[in-house]
Order: C-alpha cells, then sequence, then structure tokens
C-alpha cells in the first residue's frame, strides 16, 4: 500500500485547487472564483431548471405549459454561455409560448397572496422562487443583464401556473379556497 508523505486533508483545498474554475460566459472563456456572481447565476438557473422539470413531470394538466418555460430558460442558458443571439430569441419565443399556453387555464379567481394546498402547486412554486433567485443573480451581474427581462417575466408565467391548480387566497376580506375547474375557465376579468 504506498504511503502519502503529506496526509491529505478532507476539507479546505487540495494542492493545484486554487477555488477557481473554467466558466463559458457570453462566449468568453473566462476563469473566475467560484464565489464570483457568474457561477452563482448558472447555479440558480439550474436549480430552476431542476425545479421547473420536477414541476412539469408533476403538473399533467400544466405540464405542457411548464415544458415550455423549461426551454425557455435552457435556452437563456445557453446564450449566457455562448453569447449567440439566436438562443436569447428562441428563449423569447419559447417563453411567449408558454405564456399562451397557461392563458387559457387561468380560473376567473381572487387575486392576492397565494398558499398552495396541492403538490403541482407547491413544485410550480419551488420552480417560480428558483427562477426569482436567478433574477436577483444576474442583477448582480454587468453583462448580459437584458435575461432578467426573461427571468422576470418567466416567474410571472410560474405564478400564473400557480393559479391554476388548487390553492388559498389571502385577500382583504379574508382567505378563499380555489379549486379550478375542468374545463377551464373563461381568461380573467382583468385581462
Amino acid at each position: 500500500m504506498p504511503v502519502l508523505s503529506k496526509p491529505c486533508v478532507l476539507a479546505g483545498t487540495c494542492p493545484g485547487d486554487l477555488g477557481d474554475t473554467e466558466v463559458l460566459w457570453l462566449g468568453r472563456q473566462m476563469c473566475v472564483s467560484k464565489a464570483s456572481n457568474i457561477i452563482k447565476v448558472f447555479g440558480a438557473l439550474e436549480a430552476a431548471l431542476g425545479y421547473i422539470n420536477y414541476a412539469a413531470v408533476v403538473c399533467r394538466r400544466q405540464g405542457k405549459c411548464l415544458s415550455r418555460a423549461y426551454w425557455s430558460l435552457f435556452n437563456l442558458g445557453l446564450y449566457l454561455a455562448t453569447g449567440d443571439d439566436k438562443y436569447y430569441g428562441r428563449s423569447l419565443y419559447m417563453l411567449n409560448k408558454a405564456m399562451r399556453c397557461i392563458l387559457p387555464l387561468l380560473p376567473d379567481s381572487h387575486l392576492g397572496w397565494l398558499y398552495c394546498l396541492d403538490r403541482c402547486c407547491a413544485a410550480v412554486n419551488n420552480a417560480r422562487a428558483w427562477v426569482r433567485w436567478a433574477e436577483r443573480r444576474m442583477a448582480a451581474v454587468e453583462e448580459g443583464r437584458e435575461a432578467i427581462l426573461v427571468l422576470n417575466h418567466l416567474g410571472n408565467v410560474l405564478f400564473e401556473a400557480m393559479r391554476t391548480c388548487r390553492h388559498g387566497v389571502k385577500t382583504s376580506r379574508g382567505f378563499v379556497v380555489v379549486k379550478p375547474t375542468h374545463p377551464p375557465a373563461s381568461l380573467p376579468y382583468w385581462w
């Protein structure tokens, strides 16, 4: 059995690990700290993708719309990595498709603070929280800020997807439980 001349420490850094990592950002290969805002953006995007994917699997009725939201975010990540405008355009296109998909499913319900009352709503809420987190991380980066537009609207689409599930709404008049019906109701009065 070989003997190491110096013991390997499990916590901390190993020899040769300076805490930096390679990243492709807007078409440039960069070496940045693992604590940089760029790495945090990609981490938040990755988490958001995972949660949107989970929501698309859990939510049968909204699955198609959530899949479109997933591809919007996926293409946004490709844009941030490559800087290629075709990915940004594709992201906007899929975002538009997700919005158009979710609108007919919306119930005519009260607007207010939502409390999720089923698994689908909770899954979408987790995805929405991570998209908002990615949006906040994106605001801390100097370049690529146009991605904030997509992230903001994607968060709004996910909020509307939550409204298509069984949920409670806290309004000024009290707590209302909303159980969306099949077939979906007409577009809401505020649209």
